[in-house]
């Protein structure tokens, strides 16, 4: 059984990654391990998950941990914004022998702004509506992937169609 891959998605809010890992995961052979997914997971327990970035984290952690043991690939959508934030996922990786691959959407702040404000607004998480100004923190503070965290880098870029 060959090595699985471990793809980790980077970028603002409504940057594109949840679009972007429902259209490649067949193609990739990916299981998505979504950040928001367990965020929904917490609140239908009843449990407010706004300020449960450490639970939250710790559970996409464990789950990738156990894919990656069963020697599946997977496609972890979080916004991975710092180099910090996403080091434990990554030293995850390495240790189960997987291939580390950032996908890196460098879409410009004001086509998230707009991607963003167009989300259904609803309660669940990633369909929510962020704050402009919380969008703004979290993309002034992305620290783009380097190959000294993964083995390969790919770039989305946006394309004015």
């Amino acid at each position: 059984m060959a090595n699985p891959t471990a793809y980790f998605l980077l970028g603002a809010q409504g940057a594109g990654k949840t679009t972007w890992a429902a259209e490649h995961a067949a193609q990739l052979s990916t299981v998505i391990l979504a950040s928001d997914d367990i965020r929904n997971e917490l609140e239908a327990q009843g449990i407010n998950a706004t300020s449960e970035n450490e639970r939250v984290f710790t559970l996409v952690e464990a789950r990738l941990d156990v894919l990656l043991a069963q020697g599946k690939n997977v496609l972890v959508d979080a916004t991975h914004a710092r180099r910090s934030w996403r080091e434990k996922e990554i030293a995850i990786a390495r240790a189960r022998g997987a291939k580390t691959v950032a996908i890196w959407f460098d879409v410009p702040l004001g086509v998230c702004l707009q991607r963003n404000a167009r989300k259904p607004g609803t309660q669940r998480w990633g369909e929510r509506i962020v704050s402009r100004e919380f969008l703004c923190t979290v993309y002034l503070s992305l620290e783009p992937p380097t190959l000294a965290e993964f083995d390969e880098i790919q770039v989305i870029g946006f394309v004015n169609a």
